[in-house]
């Protein structure tokens, strides 16, 4: 009996899981971002209320960011990778300077213009592509396959991680590139004390780029 509710545990402990993880691959890219900043309680208060006021405001407009996020990292901690990232976004792009739109749809107007890979796809095509959709800026980023291998020496063991994250924004307007950079890093993690885990060393390598692009969108955007 005691195995058969311990089974039955797990299985709802697993069904939760992969609810809530589907759940949150399915909501917009926006409110994602929103939701894992660390924007303080008052400061998500004042927002608010700066948004409902500006509503009614007939000539205000904030620079309109479209974001399209591709995470192709193959992990099982593909989740915690898209919130660190996020994290830095949201500090980068906050919601009293600028609007942002989720890239779904602009996405789907470059696949209509033939433009698939938006990590390489060329400056020009995206404009026009996206010309006249009341975009300013195009925002992408993506996260390459993580590769991991083993790494240990008589006295300590741990991991070596390696992947790409392609950056760009796009000025729609103004037909040029605010920013664009791939970064290619690796992270090491060693241990003399058990073994390390994968999903560290991975981290470490989000973070220091999380914190690249958030001060490549503060010093470079317009605001």
């Amino acid at each position: 009996m005691k195995k058969i509710l311990t089974l039955l545990l797990m299985f709802v402990l697993l069904a939760f899981s992969t609810t809530v993880f589907a759940g949150w691959n399915d909501r917009d890219i926006v409110e994602r971002i929103r939701a894992v900043g660390n924007t303080p309680s008052a400061q998500k208060k004042a927002d608010r209320i700066f948004l409902e006021q500006a509503k009614m405001s007939p000539g205000f407009r904030r620079p309109v960011v479209a974001i399209v996020y591709e995470n192709n990292a193959k992990t099982k901690y593909d989740k915690a990778i898209d919130k660190k990232l996020f994290e830095y976004l949201d500090a980068a792009l906050p919601i009293r300077t600028y609007e942002l739109v989720d890239g779904r749809k602009c996405k789907a107007m470059l696949a209509e213009a033939g433009i698939e890979d938006l990590a390489g796809a060329e400056r020009s095509d995206v404009i026009a592509a996206l010309a006249g959709s009341g975009v300013d800026y195009f925002l992408y980023l993506g996260v390459t396959p993580v590769q991991v291998k083993d790494k240990s020496s008589w006295l300590a063991a741990g991991k070596i991680a390696n992947t790409t994250l392609p950056f760009r924004i796009i000025d729609i307007n103004n037909n040029k590139y605010i920013y664009t950079k791939t970064y290619t890093e690796s992270g090491k993690t060693m241990s003399a004390i058990g073994g390390v885990g994968s999903k560290s060393v991975t981290m470490e390598i989000i973070t220091r780029v999380g914190k690249l692009i958030q001060s490549a969108i503060e010093s470079r955007m317009p605001k």
